[in-house]
């Protein structure tokens, strides 16, 4: 049997109590919406983008196939916070754009996020929430992001 360390332990017990606390707090007022985390970040996205956004624009930048993206955005048209613009130089290519009612609802949800956040900023303090962002970009930018430029198939640098 593998032995690990206490730092590890403590690793597995932190990483199951921060999902369940995030789950509870922050994936709760999305619900409400039909919207799961990833699905309520594209339909804000689409909302805060200076340019309408292309499917697969948004499917590279989350660094997810098109087919998982489509999955999400079928369900922000489902219930209307979205809609689709043919480009009329290729139809193919849809623009995506925030109904009314789903700018509404990305309003409402950011400051249902915000509220809390401010408490967590609250509690900590400003420099302990800057460091812990620092962190997570620090963990993204060198753990995450390299491991979306490895290719899949192992056979595929052969």
């Amino acid at each position: 049997m593998a032995s690990t360390t206490p730092v590890f332990d403590d690793f597995l017990r932190d990483y199951a109590t921060v999902l369940r606390y995030m789950n509870e707090h922050i994936t709760a007022p999305l619900n409400e919406y039909h919207l799961t985390f990833d699905t309520f970040l594209i339909m804000h996205e689409i909302g805060t983008s200076h340019e309408p956004l292309l499917l697969m624009d948004i499917a590279n930048d989350h660094h997810v196939s098109r087919s998982a993206i489509s999955r999400q955005i079928s369900i922000l048209l489902k219930y209307d916070y979205v809609y689709q613009v043919s480009n009329p130089h290729d139809r193919r290519q849809k623009s995506l754009l925030l109904t009314d009612r789903g700018k509404e609802i990305d309003q409402t949800l950011i400051t249902v996020i915000q509220k809390i956040f401010s408490q967590w900023t609250r509690q900590l303090g400003k420099r302990r929430i800057n460091s812990l962002l620092s962190l997570l970009g620090d963990f993204t930018q060198q753990i995450v992001t390299p491991s979306y430029d490895q290719p899949t198939d192992p056979h595929e640098n052969a």
